[in-house]
């Protein structure tokens, strides 16, 4: 039986007590907020810089497209000025689907074992942490950013093409939709999506099953859930939700039970939903 204690698993999260701990025994970390400018600006976590994560999506999820959205990231992390000797911790007011995308971006970037503060601003308050005015440095994640550099090869092993969530089937990979019920069976669907249901084959994760109040679920819990899904931590799981936000939390938690072999389809239904020769489901 594999074993989920806090001493197992791998440096995804930190605790809002187990933060300043680690920064007096000398650890060193770059707070990054995910969450709107002027909340920034407002009360954020003690020099932590701003970083939008959130409001950039690619159109098109080809291998072109995705290194775009990677390359972005890098332009928009370089201006930050972080260090590269010192770990990124992405947080938000609770974990929702900002500080995991951020978390998800770093890793895309090859960035150093980039962390989310479990429970976010909150669990910082909670636990006596003290809050101040945003002041340090603040950068987008957009399209009118150029491409920057060459993406990090892991990168694309993060990321999944329009073309590989076609083959998943034959390639062993297993889909998994991060959205709500509602959107899965295609009773619902967002307006600016033409077309309404879920990719063929595809299992169902809500992500909010996968917190809870505010934070990560405990990782044998999550393993418990992502395991009813059906996914095997042997294959490679494909995540997607809407466009790609709600899935970095899926993704995060997945990492927490155990799973490894992870990507997320980046244009995801938002993108499959315009594309009226692929296939698609509705009802359960």
């Amino acid at each position: 039986m594999t074993d989920y204690s806090a001493s197992s698993l791998p440096h995804i999260i930190i605790s809002a007590a187990e933060l300043p701990e680690r920064h007096k025994n000398g650890e060193q970390f770059a707070l990054i907020d995910v969450r709107e400018i002027a909340q920034w600006q407002a009360a954020t976590l003690p020099g932590a810089h701003h970083l939008n994560v959130y409001d950039y999506f690619i159109p098109d999820s080809t291998e072109a497209g995705n290194n775009s959205l990677l390359n972005a990231f890098q332009r928009a992390w370089a201006s930050l000025n972080i260090s590269d000797n010192v770990t990124p911790v992405f947080f938000e007011q609770q974990v929702g689907m900002r500080s995991p995308r951020g978390a998800w971006f770093a890793l895309c970037g090859g960035i150093r074992q980039p962390l989310v503060l479990d429970g976010g601003l909150d669990a910082w308050q909670r636990a006596g942490g003290e809050l101040m005015p945003g002041t340090g440095h603040s950068a987008v994640i957009s399209a009118e950013n150029p491409d920057y550099r060459a993406v990090n090869p892991q990168g694309n092993t993060l990321t999944a093409t329009r073309a590989e969530v076609l083959a998943a089937q034959a390639s062993g990979a297993q889909i998994l939709d991060a959205r709500r019920p509602t959107e899965f069976s295609g009773e619902f669907a967002h307006e600016c999506c033409h077309r309404a249901g879920r990719i063929p084959g595809a299992s169902l994760l809500f992500w909010e099953d996968v917190v809870h109040n505010g934070a990560f679920r405990d990782a044998t819990e999550i393993r418990h859930r992502a395991e009813k899904a059906g996914l095997h931590p042997d294959r490679r799981v494909i995540i997607y939700c809407h466009r790609g936000a709600r899935a970095a939390t899926v993704f995060t938690a997945l990492q927490l039970a155990g799973y490894r072999q992870l990507a997320i389809y980046v244009g995801s239904w938002h993108e499959w939903a315009e594309h009226s020769e692929l296939p698609l489901l509705t009802g359960f």
